[in-house]
């Protein structure tokens, strides 16, 4: 026992602060989340697409879409531009001259901030990241201008030097709450985390001595519980007996948070659910939208000339061309590869259940318009609804798919099912609707938050105490 003593005193010294702070930002992450820009939010400050004089393509060796996943239409200064890709490589076209862009500059850059700071953005720089674009899902983006809003809640936007398009949004509120929310919480401090790698071990590894640190704690003081004469509850006085009686209460809690944001990350591959790559490819089919398939609908919609159309992204089904339209309301439309109107049909859906469900089943995909266990909001993280649900008979993988385009918005097989309950169960304590709706779920949070925070604070507090007579010893 004076080993298990020992070893929960030093791990205590060794850690205990970082759990302290894990509570206290958890708390903070509670009201304000990471800062990030919504697709629908972008979409909804770009202007229409102009199509006068519109559209010219260069030579389709020049283009070469025929390796590309991705084809996206948006205005950019002015100019209609075409951009594809495929993972972290784009290219765009400027469709008024046919010519590729090798860059986005200053004012190109700032035209499409002033769509979002009509005030009169500042250029603030060109960077390759600061702490709110240090992600890896801006990497594909980079450089960034970053731009000063000019309005009272002093927004920084951030443009993408490859493909103009705003990337990022924050305000003086947002950073100062992610400051000692979301930043010490997720240890993501720029420099760490720019090495990916590097950050995931760190916070594997301090997990992995919480959940070792609380562990022992809780074993020591079920012991001390058991050994006590009847009418004690404790050996120990002072700070020490507090962080005993509440550790008791609320160490089981303090155990499921740590080992729940371990499992968050996924260590060792644990509840690593697998991508969709392979169904969407099966979805869409061999079909390649080639040079020629793009000037038939970008020349038909430039006949038509739509004025309410910001954005254009081809949505290949079953080896036919499609195109999801965004309108400046924010509806969406398929377009056939004629420019014509062309909504999911009965045969579409059966396709994709076709493709989906292994069991051969021919019912359609169920559409779904309110939350289920797997598909659902937590408070400022929506969902899109609604959407089409498929259930793999054989695999019980579930897809959700995208209800005008039919592309697969969320897949969970058996590991994200396993990681919704381990981590988004134990850890925001949502495995119910019920449970999550506001204000219980606060109320309850709020109350065990406190608890789990007075046994790392009273914890914290011992260790340092420890160390400071340890040091007092040592000038002696």
């Amino acid at each position: 026992m004076r080993l298990v003593l020992l070893l929960h005193r030093y791990l205590g010294i060794a850690v205990g602060v970082l759990m302290l702070m894990w509570c206290l930002s958890g708390i903070v992450m509670m009201y304000e989340s990471y800062p990030s820009l919504d697709e629908g939010a972008r979409l909804k400050h770009l202007e229409p697409i102009d199509w006068s004089g519109c559209c010219k393509l260069p030579p389709p060796a020049v283009l070469d879409t025929q390796s590309v996943s991705q084809i996206q239409v948006e205005m950019l200064a002015g100019h209609p531009v075409l951009t594809f890709g495929r993972g972290s490589t784009f290219r765009s076209i400027d469709m008024l001259t046919g010519s590729l862009l090798g860059g986005v500059s200053t004012a190109q850059a700032m035209s499409a901030a002033v769509r979002f700071g009509p005030a009169g953005p500042s250029l603030l720089g060109l960077i390759d990241h600061d702490q709110w674009t240090v992600g890896g899902e801006y990497e594909s983006q980079r450089p960034l201008y970053r731009f000063a809003a000019g309005d009272e809640a002093r927004s920084d936007i951030y443009v993408s030097g490859i493909t103009g398009r705003v990337v990022q949004i924050t305000t003086a509120h947002q950073r100062f709450w992610n400051w000692i929310g979301s930043v010490p919480h997720w240890l993501y401090f720029t420099q760490l985390r720019r090495h990916a790698v590097l950050w995931s071990q760190v916070v594997i590894y301090t997990s992995l001595l919480g959940c070792f640190l609380v562990g022992v704690g809780l074993y020591l003081g079920a012991y001390q519980l058991a050994v006590q004469p009847r009418g004690s509850w404790s050996p120990y006085g002072g700070f020490n007996r507090w962080h005993h009686l509440v550790g008791l209460i609320f160490g089981i809690f303090a155990l499921s948070w740590v080992l729940s944001g371990l499992l968050s990350m996924n260590p060792w591959g644990w509840l690593e659910g697998a991508g969709a790559q392979a169904e969407n490819s099966r979805l869409r089919g061999t079909v390649q939208p080639d040079a020629t398939a793009l000037t038939t609908v970008l020349r038909a919609l430039s006949d038509a000339r739509p004025t309410d159309i910001v954005s254009i992204k081809g949505a290949p089904m079953g080896g036919r061309l499609y195109f999801i339209a965004t309108m400046a309301s924010g509806e969406r439309r398929r377009l056939d590869a004629a420019g014509l109107p062309a909504p999911l049909t009965g045969a579409d859906l059966m396709f994709v259940a076709k493709i989906l469900d292994s069991s051969g089943a021919s019912s359609a995909p169920q559409l779904m318009t309110e939350n289920d266990d797997f598909y659902f909001n937590h408070h400022s993280a929506a969902v899109a609804l609604p959407v089409y649900r498929v259930v793999d008979g054989v695999s019980g993988t579930r897809y959700y798919l995208d209800p005008v385009s039919g592309m697969i918005l969320a897949k969970i097989d058996r590991s994200a099912q396993a990681y919704r309950w381990l981590h988004e169960g134990m850890h925001r304590l949502d495995f119910a609707a019920a449970l999550r709706d506001r204000p219980q779920w606060d109320l309850i949070m709020l109350l065990l938050m406190t608890g789990v925070t007075a046994v790392c604070g009273t914890g914290a507090y011992l260790g340092c105490r420890h160390v400071a007579r340890l040091l007092r010893s040592s000038r002696s």
